[in-house]
């Protein structure tokens, strides 16, 4: 469906046929679907499905803006598009959860705003094809730049669409609600490329909005604010809790008064969500307040008005945990539990623990406690692997990006907080095989991040024991295990090749070498507070490389205090 009619008279011009389909449907003479790397009509049939090599195109890369030669075939292409965007990328970005958004609302309003119908074959195409569209800097050679036909459908979709509504701002015609439909579909195609500065920059944008038009919108339709206040602002709210693990959103502008909502029971998984999600993003602020104030006051305990705000935390948590309980009870009953309505399950209960865990152990800044909650780790990635089954394509492959509550965060955090090593490289690894982008995040980046951590502590774990202490091989057996009779136990995820264990299995990780607090920053952006050109120099590095700050406690002298110390190390990717 086109938002345009070539002819002038609203006649669909008849498109020509096309000559991308597989060699398979060429030689049967029927029209192939041009799924890659398998067509439907030829996997439904058994056949071996073959295409031909895609040719690449070579454009000038001098002409300013980028100029791309026209295509017979474009209308037929951009068709195609969204055909895939509705049978394919839709239902992946929003999960089950969010169908309505991705496949009725998004698709019903790029009917009369070209800008939304850009966007979404933008996206697409991106979803199909994902990998990342090339740097058009540092590929530049002889002033040429080699793009498939793909990349330049991206860019020529992209930049129509972008046009398409600053053209509209500044005519002051644009509708609020298609500026920020065309904010959320712009924020996938950033992350989806990699780009995670420019969707923030569109988050922000984003939020504003919606904070100007929240008071407008009470005195309009009904319709118009159940669809901002029940879909558009919870999906900047779950956004802004994956934007809370390097900080800057600002989410908190978007909550409302959340100090009374106990959640007698919840009437679907949707509402589940909804509820965690808040918790998900109001304990990490806490847990952030708590570490700032006792790293700035040098304090053995938080004020009791941190205490009093934990216990109305906690009483909303274990509230959240009683209602989900029944919600599950009562939709076994019911036998209208899906395959993925279990990994949805599956994944709020992943984020469940992790949340406990951070409430449990915020008002201290010592990395020993974590020790303590090893069954919790273990829950996390047996849930977390059930949800990842659940979210697996019909290939065999998970989607290359969601916008929805993913693993990414639960298994972040473990891979940071359990020293258990079997559990820490099962976490790792599901989040090598996870959706490639999350949210604004490259899973591999996440991945990469905790991976030098673990080396790190590791390392100078082996060092201090070789040269202070033996190894004592029951110190760290875990306390719980999953099940005999479970269906995925955590250790069963084979290990990606560069995280296997090289280390004996119950290495003890003392205080001191274990990493607090975490910054990632380039120095062309400026430094975070305390850090100096002089930290880094040493690494001999560009401005424009991306270093990892990281605390860690080193005791004195004499023995019986630590001070917090800060050191970097360049991420390379």
């Amino acid at each position: 469906m086109s938002p345009r009619l070539d002819h002038p008279k609203g006649r669909l011009r008849v498109l020509p046929r096309s000559r991308l389909g597989c060699r398979t449907c060429k030689i049967r003479r029927v029209k192939c679907g041009e799924e890659k790397p398998s067509c439907v009509r030829c996997t439904s049939t058994g056949r071996k499905c073959d295409f031909e090599e895609s040719q690449s195109s070579t454009i000038s890369a001098v002409a300013s803006p980028l100029s791309l030669s026209p295509n017979t075939n474009t209308v037929w292409r951009e068709r195609r598009a969204f055909a895939y965007y509705f049978e394919c990328a839709a239902s992946s970005i929003g999960g089950g959860l969010d169908v309505d958004f991705w496949r009725t609302i998004v698709p019903q309003v790029c009917r009369h705003e070209p800008a939304v119908w850009d966007a979404i074959i933008t996206i697409s195409a991106l979803f199909e094809c994902p990998k990342q569209c090339p740097d058009l800097l540092p590929q530049r050679h002889d002033n040429t730049l080699i793009l498939t036909q793909n990349h330049q459908d991206v860019l020529a979709w992209y930049s129509r669409s972008v046009s398409a509504v600053r053209q509209r701002i500044e005519q002051g015609s644009v509708d609020v609600f298609v500026g920020l439909i065309s904010c959320v579909l712009f924020i996938c195609i950033e992350a989806i490329q990699g780009n995670a500065d420019g969707a923030l920059q569109l988050y922000r944008q984003g939020v504003q909005l919606i904070i100007a038009l929240r008071p407008q919108i009470a005195s309009q339709a009904a319709g118009k604010a159940s669809l901002l206040e029940d879909t558009i602002i919870p999906i900047f709210v779950r956004l802004g809790a994956f934007a809370l693990s390097i900080g800057g959103a600002p989410v908190t502008a978007l909550l409302r008064d959340t100090e009374n909502a106990l959640t007698p029971q919840f009437d679907s998984l949707k509402s589940a969500r909804e509820a965690i999600v808040l918790l998900a993003t109001e304990i990490p602020l806490f847990e952030s307040t708590c570490t700032k104030h006792l790293l700035e006051t040098n304090a053995s305990h938080v004020p009791e008005d941190f205490n009093t705000r934990l216990f109305s935390l906690a009483a909303r948590l274990r509230n959240w945990h009683s209602a989900f309980d029944k919600l599950m009870t009562v939709l076994r009953a019911k036998d209208i539990l899906s395959q993925q309505k279990i990994g949805t399950g599956a994944l709020l209960l992943s984020y469940h623990d992790m949340l406990y865990v951070m409430l449990e152990t915020c008002t201290s800044l010592s990395l020993i406690q974590f020790d303590a909650y090893l069954p919790n780790f273990q829950n996390i990635v047996e849930q977390c692997a059930s949800a990842h089954k659940a979210s697996v394509r019909p290939d065999g492959t998970q989607p290359p990006f969601t916008f929805e509550l993913n693993v990414g965060l639960p298994l972040w955090f473990t891979s940071l907080r359990c020293r258990e090593p079997c559990t820490r490289r099962a976490a790792l690894a599901l989040l090598h095989q996870a959706p490639s982008v999350q949210g604004f995040y490259q899973c591999s980046i996440w991945a990469a991040v905790g991976r030098t951590i673990m080396e790190l502590e590791e390392s100078r774990a082996m060092e201090m024991n070789a040269a202070h202490y033996t190894f004592n091989l029951g110190a760290l057996e875990p306390t719980s295990r999953p099940s005999p009779g479970s269906e995925l136990a955590p250790i069963s995820y084979p290990a990606h090749p560069d995280i296997r264990p090289r280390i004996p299995a119950a290495l003890f990780i003392p205080e001191e070498v274990r990493i607090g607090p975490i910054t990632a920053f380039r120095p062309m952006d400026g430094f975070p507070p305390g850090t100096t050109e002089a930290d880094v120099a040493k690494w001999n590095r560009n401005s424009d490389q991306l270093f990892l700050r990281f605390s860690r406690s080193e005791r004195g002298l004499t023995g019986d205090s630590c001070q917090t110390v800060y050191e970097y190390v360049p991420l390379d990717f």
